[in-house]
């Protein structure tokens, strides 16, 4: 048998070396694609948890938001109402006093001054 030539040595040794460096690279790689993998999923995590955070503080910002609506449409309903019976009491004295002024007007016309004295 014959000898294999340095040459056909020196390039087998580099293709071992490029081997390993190229499954080393690999290997690598693969690492590499776990870390970005669990940093994806960690990054997906924390948008879920802050998107959540998130509609939370707004739902409790509009539950109370319609809380204190409500709680000032019942004031103003009630302050309505208040001012409304004032009105009313208002009226029903003016027209009191607008008839008793008819009375007395056509009771005042109608009288005779000059029999009195």
């Amino acid at each position: 048998m014959a000898r294999p030539s340095t040459r056909d040595e020196s390039t087998a040794v580099r293709v071992t070396v490029l081997e390993t460096q190229v499954n080393t690279l690999a290997v690598n790689l693969d690492k590499i694609e776990t870390k970005i993998d669990a940093n994806y999923q960690t990054l997906h995590t924390r948008i879920s948890d802050l998107r959540d955070d998130i509609n939370q503080s707004i739902e409790t910002k509009h539950d109370r938001l319609i809380q204190k609506l409500d709680e000032q449409n019942a004031s103003a309903t009630q302050q309505h109402k208040a001012i409304s019976d004032k009105i009313q009491v208002i009226e029903k004295w003016r027209w009191m006093i607008m008839g008793g002024a008819l009375v007395l007007g056509y009771v005042l016309a109608h009288l005779k001054i000059e029999k009195l004295f």
